[in-house]
């Protein structure tokens, strides 16, 4: 899950078509790519989203991440079996030392993807004090949705100040993100398109995994 990993702290540092937005949110596929930090190699991903529905596929590891409120599930087709986090999974961690950072709505917008963003512009540190400074294209309901990710841990995790904080809880999504100069995760293809519930379940020939065995032969 590294890759994931790098895609969500890229994204919170912070035949293609427009997609039409909704109170309720962009219902569909978005395809993303993500470039590795050191060096430079691609990796995508696609987000499919539906209400408050959303399922991750790709990021090298072959299988599915599913979100439907606060239920978290992990399919893993290679062995037919699929594991739901358990809530406390999900607590904060009181030992993580919040981040701070500092972002602003530049007023400018851009579009990726078919789809018009706002640049928020983002400053602060790594962990291991290298500066860090980038810019984030943000798009109400669309793009990649950080704020649904993160949920009560973006204060742990989240290094882009309480204003784009608050943005992407509210509903914005990453289109583009950069870092230092370099664009580390982009949206490619947007397809706005009916997707059915059972996308955001584990298909019926599945069987329940474990959490304790996760990671067993």
């Amino acid at each position: 899950m590294h890759r994931a990993h790098l895609i969500l702290t890229a994204a919170c540092l912070l035949a293609t078509t427009a997609a039409p937005l909704a109170a309720q949110g962009f219902e569909g596929a978005i395809q993303f790519v993500s470039y590795e930090r050191k060096s430079g190699t691609p990796d995508t991903m696609t987000q499919i989203s539906k209400g408050s529905k959303i399922r991750l596929e790709g990021m090298q590891h072959g299988g599915a991440f599913i979100m439907d409120g606060d239920k978290r599930i992990v399919l893993m087709p290679d062995r037919k079996q699929y594991v739901v986090m358990p809530a406390s999974m999900m607590d904060q961690d009181p030992t993580i030392k919040q981040r701070t950072g500092n972002a602003e709505d530049t007023g400018k917008s851009a579009t990726v993807a078919g789809v018009k963003c706002e640049i928020w512009h983002y400053s602060g540190t790594r962990d291991d004090g290298t500066p860090q400074a980038g810019d984030a294209c943000l798009a109400p309901g669309t793009g990649l949705m950080v704020g649904k990710f993160m949920g009560r841990h973006m204060p742990q995790y989240f290094k882009g100040g309480k204003a784009l904080s608050e943005a992407l809880m509210k509903g914005m999504g990453v289109m583009q993100a950069t870092e230092n100069g370099k664009v580390v995760l982009t949206a490619i293809a947007v397809k706005p398109t009916s997707v059915p519930d059972a996308m955001f379940a584990p298909p019926p020939d599945y069987k329940a995994m474990d959490m304790s065995s996760m990671g067993r032969p």
